[in-house]
């Protein structure tokens, strides 16, 4: 099958091939891997690059890339090879070469590529990251870079500081984290844990980045049914909420006649702990031997599951950020599969409706599947406070090719910490598509970075 760019992908390509330092920052479903591929194809043929590294989460370094560039004609004759294949030694042979970010500290050298790309950039968020920081040095300055995310900043702006800084060596927003912070942002509290943007801070930083940056909106260029989102709210039991004000006001409860003991040793323990409680179950460790255990709380959330996917009808992708989420719904619902012990290929197997529902963590299964083929909904069993993967989860399925509204239902327990973390989950998603919007403005403007 041949590759023929849309429109809005002409603009991602010229972006990428104009520039040896670019970001892309394209909404979910908008054919990032297939444009960089196509974008890479073009250097090649004009002589400008000879071999690409790609450095992806796992499972988009091994399955998303190799499947588009298996998909489409253009790329056929692409050699490529996987550096967990060669014990991390690249053989000179491939022109595209395929790594993981947990990967990256085994890297020596990269001697081998002129071009770096980073897909889900966003993995690359932390100035602080010990893989990131070691890998750096690598990058000479004739080594082209492109980073690629739909998500830039999905839970801060200070984010963008180790991404940009990625591509360009810190010339735009400087190469000290700490002088970017204290230029661009202020301390809300005395002893500096939370910065906040100073006055025209947002502004400013966009002005500096959108010569780098293209920004591509799903909701602008993708003719795909408005995502449906609808809260389902489960009460907490009297037992269950009566165990949950307890370990709020004393990091400590007792569960019903097991006696078994829930310990939350300091605030962010305590936040796992609360969002547990309301999903049903409870981690806690026994008095002797210190071995962790799963100790139940209540079914409100798993009755609530059942009902839905009997009155929905339809396959559905259900997010679980606990492993003991996971193993209670797969134990309670037939035909529910964990996507973590599946084997095979996860997106033919979902898409071809071999699979009635997919049971998942979000780290997990948050990126790069195309799986609008195999359904639209998706249960949120309990929230994350990550907007990034909240939105790649939700893309799974919310991407081109659905030809069904969407449906996001979202398992809430009112009154309690789900809906803290819903309501983060606003604000930074207001955040993030308020920064898409204005550089998108200024690529239109044509302003020029100084």
């Amino acid at each position: 099958m041949k590759f023929i760019r849309e429109p809005y992908q002409d603009l991602m390509h010229d972006h990428l091939v104009g520039h040896e330092r670019a970001a892309a920052f394209a909404g979910i479903g908008l054919g990032k891997t297939a444009t960089t591929l196509d974008a890479f194809r073009t250097l090649v043929a004009e002589g400008a690059v000879k071999s690409a590294l790609v450095i992806a989460p796992m499972r988009v370094a091994n399955l998303t890339w190799p499947n588009e560039i298996a998909k489409w004609d253009d790329f056929a004759g692409f050699r490529v090879e996987r550096l967990r294949d060669v014990n991390d030694r690249p053989s000179g042979k491939a022109q595209i070469t395929l790594t993981n970010y947990e990967r990256l500290q085994k890297i020596s050298s990269l001697d081998h590529f002129d071009l770096v790309v980073f897909d889900e950039l966003t993995r690359a968020k932390s100035h602080t990251s010990e893989r990131i920081n070691a890998f750096r040095p690598l990058l000479k300055p004739g080594i082209r870079r492109w980073g690629l995310t739909g998500t830039p900043r999905p839970n801060s702006l200070l984010e963008l500081f180790a991404q940009i800084r990625l591509l360009d060596d810190g010339k735009r927003l400087s190469p000290s984290f700490v002088h970017f912070q204290k230029t661009y942002f202020e301390p809300e509290d005395w002893n500096e844990y939370r910065w906040l943007p100073k006055a025209e801070s947002e502004r400013k930083l966009y002005e500096k980045i959108h010569d780098l940056v293209i920004t591509l909106k799903s909701s602008d260029y993708l003719d795909i049914p408005d995502t449906i989102v609808g809260d389902v709210e489960v009460p907490l039991p009297k037992a269950a909420h009566s165990i949950y004000r307890e370990l709020e006001r004393e990091l400590l409860a007792i569960i019903g006649d097991s006696k078994q003991i829930i310990v939350a040793r300091n605030a962010a323990v305590l936040v796992n702990k609360l969002l547990q409680v309301c999903s049903g179950a409870v981690y806690v460790m026994g008095e002797q031997d210190q071995t962790r255990t799963v100790a139940p709380v209540h079914d409100g959330k798993l009755n609530a599951l059942k009902r839905l996917l009997v009155e929905t009808k339809e396959p559905a992708l259900i997010a679980c950020n606990f492993i003991h989420e996971r193993d209670r719904i797969c134990a309670a619902i037939p035909g529910v599969v964990d996507a973590h012990k599946f084997k095979g290929d996860i997106e033919d197997a979902w898409n071809s409706g071999r699979l009635p529902h997919l049971v998942a963590d979000p780290r997990g299964l948050g990126h790069g599947l195309n799986l609008q083929q195999g359904g639209r909904d998706v249960v949120w069993f309990s929230p994350c406070h990550s907007r990034e993967l909240y939105d790649q989860f939700n893309g799974r399925v919310a991407r081109k090719g659905q030809d069904k509204a969407p449906r996001v239902f979202r398992l809430t327990s009112p009154g309690t910490i789900d809906d803290a973390v819903l309501e983060t989950l606003r604000v930074r998603g207001d955040e993030q598509q308020e920064m898409m919007a204005v550089l998108t403005n200024f690529r239109q403007q044509g302003l020029v970075f100084n």
